[in-house]
């Protein structure tokens, strides 16, 4: 190690384009951010090769004079911020002064330009100004139409550890076509034209509107079926276009979200999206369509986190979340209404006393007898809470009282949703392999996977009881449960103490590297605090790997904690709690899907069996 040295200029812009100039994509990005800022109604961008030997960046903003030019090429010269204070206000797209330098630093940039009108109301002067790999060259006068031209010529020539990591000119083009259509779908007042080696790639005159901007850069059918999504909560301002449940990709090429013009990517705001459509898409890794555009105080939000400006901080990213995701939800669910099961609870109650004959069910374990119905309907009961519809037996009851003391609150049973008819003639028939409920309707068969619906009944439930009571019910243990998660885990526990309180642990030390567990969520069926605890460790790590908000990994913990609540395959049960069950369900929108998106029930109509067994004629 030498002695502490202060860098030469050329050294330290070198460094600044290793942060801000990643390919030639990111320098297209820069410059559109200058026009963008300066008040460009149109913006050209030219290359060539990909941009690896030439990108133009043409405007007709409010350009710039002899002096101005003096100062572009200087490291953090900008128009954008004077004070400390302004970058606690920014509300531009640019503002660290960095761009030009670092490019210049790696590459060949002529910048010309002449102001929109001159001292007299008259054309101004043009004048141009090249930086040569950081050698700044003199002002000289410059034919020029108002606004600026900007000229990136030999990207990298002198840094080949930086070109040979770029990828073929094709590639680079694609990435710079992109950068090009992200700005185009956030600004459609503006004109964008983008030319690659004499092909012209997009032509979008200003003022077209956002769908036809969007259309530019996805299937036409796809953007006609956008649904358009508008909300306010007051301080963030919310406009969405998303792609209905039957519109999905197989990567997250058009999940994309913008704040205040820039495109950014957002953990809080994706993981919103994805809750949005919870349920709706069909497993396997399908990947909605979604185009997100947010507009907030400049106060509220950090832009200047990450180099690449391409990174926020939420002042309240709870709040983002939950505006994202009711809002799109919201619509969602108004373009596809919910298929509910549709069995009643004043159905259910009609037909309780006659259907015990009619089910038919396998041999129930005695260890089952003892605690599944009674966890099933505290399953059902404790979420929300809602009162059990059938009473538990006098077994169930001595295997409560044996274990917890459970804080439990009762409110009357909510009534059937308006509008739901119920389908005449529906009969439970029985339980397939333990897991399968079988009803018959009037001209159909109905195959219910037992789980699936019952975790869609929790999670909703779940959800209801923290936004309306602010946490979940206790199970208290009459004796402490100690787990031995490690000193980490302990430590991590702890430090999570308040927030795992909202989901109904109560817990506290127990030595260095264990917990004592004095509570548990009383929805859990079979309380396993050392495995359900684990998981929540798992969840914790993922979490802080992946950047999630809390907002987020409430989500995540809601979404496991139902699971792990719901009754499993070849869980046996009772004719009336089938009917709690059914009735439950009944009163949710999405009761068609459980929480990760598998269907909860089958329908086999009567032409597609005669079908299926040549009976038609």
């Amino acid at each position: 190690m030498g002695r502490i040295h202060v860098l030469d200029p050329h050294v330290v812009n070198q460094i600044a384009a290793g942060e801000v100039v990643e390919r030639p994509a990111s320098v297209a990005r820069e410059l559109i951010d200058n026009a963008l800022d300066a008040g460009a109604r149109r913006i050209d961008v030219d290359v060539a090769d990909g941009g690896l030997t030439r990108l133009e960046v043409a405007d007709d903003g409010y350009g710039m004079d002899a002096a101005d030019l003096a100062r572009v090429f200087l490291p953090h010269a900008t128009s954008k911020i004077r004070t400390p204070d302004d970058l606690l206000h920014i509300g531009t797209l640019g503002f660290r002064g960095e761009a030009l330098a670092s490019v210049g630093a790696v590459a060949r940039v002529t910048v010309t330009s002449a102001e929109r009108g001159g001292p007299d109301g008259g054309v101004a002067p043009g004048h141009r100004v090249v930086d040569a790999f950081g050698d700044i060259g003199p002002v000289e006068p410059a034919a020029s139409s108002p606004g600026t031209v900007v000229l990136v010529e030999e990207l990298f020539r002198h840094v080949p550890a930086r070109r040979k990591f770029l990828r073929t000119p094709a590639t680079e083009l694609g990435h710079v076509r992109d950068v090009v259509h992200r700005f185009a779908a956030a600004f459609p007042d503006v004109g964008f034209r983008l030319r690659a080696d004499g092909r012209t790639l997009l032509e979008a005159p200003a003022g077209e509107g956002r769908r036809a901007r969007l259309a530019r850069q996805i299937d036409d059918d796809v953007a006609k079926a956008l649904l358009e999504v508008r909300d306010d909560d007051g301080l963030v301002r919310l406009e969405a276009w998303i792609g209905p449940p039957s519109t999905t990709r197989r990567d997250g090429r058009y999940e994309l979200t913008w704040l205040g013009g820039r495109h950014v990517r957002d953990r809080t705001v994706a993981h919103a999206v994805r809750e949005a459509y919870r349920d709706l898409l069909p497993p396997g890794g399908a990947r909605p369509v979604a185009f997100v555009f947010l507009d907030a105080p400049a106060d509220a939000v950090d832009v200047n986190v990450h180099p690449q400006k391409s990174e926020v901080r939420w002042r309240d990213a709870g709040a983002v979340h939950r505006l994202v995701r009711r809002a799109l939800r919201r619509a969602l669910e108004q373009a596809q209404p919910g298929v509910p099961v549709t069995f009643t609870a004043e159905r259910a109650a009609r037909v309780a006393e006659h259907v015990a004959s009619s089910f038919v069910f396998g041999p129930r374990s005695p260890a089952y007898t003892a605690s599944a119905p009674s966890a099933l309907r505290r399953g059902l009961s404790d979420a929300t809470p809602l009162p059990p519809l059938a009473p538990p037996s006098a077994e169930t009851q001595d295997a409560d009282a044996t274990g917890a003391a459970c804080d439990h609150e009762h409110v009357a049973t909510p009534e059937a949703p308006a509008g739901v008819t119920p389908v005449e003639g529906l009969r439970p028939l029985g339980q397939a392999l333990g897991t399968y409920l079988v009803l018959e309707a009037d001209d159909a068969i109905v195959l219910v996977d037992q789980h699936a619906l019952h975790e869609r009944v929790l999670f909703d439930r779940i959800n209801t009881r923290l936004r309306e009571k602010g946490g979940l019910e206790v199970q208290r243990l009459l004796v402490p449960k100690v787990v031995h998660p490690g000193p980490a885990g302990a430590a991590r526990l702890l430090d999570e103490a308040e927030w795992l309180a909202t989901l109904g642990w109560d817990i506290g030390p127990f030595g260095d590297d264990a917990i004592a567990v004095h509570g548990v969520p009383a929805v859990l069926k079979r309380p396993d605090p050392e495995a359900a605890l684990a998981e929540v460790l798992e969840l914790l790590e993922a979490g802080r790997k992946e950047g999630l908000d809390r907002a987020a990994l409430l989500s995540e913990a809601v979404d496991r904690l139902a699971c792990r609540s719901a009754v499993m395959a070849g869980d046996r049960l009772a004719p009336e709690e089938v009917l709690a069950l059914l009735a439950q369900a009944e009163a949710l929108d999405h009761a068609h899907s459980c929480p990760h998106g598998r269907p909860t029930r089958l329908t086999l109509k009567r032409p597609d069996l005669e079908r299926w067994f040549h009976r038609t004629v």
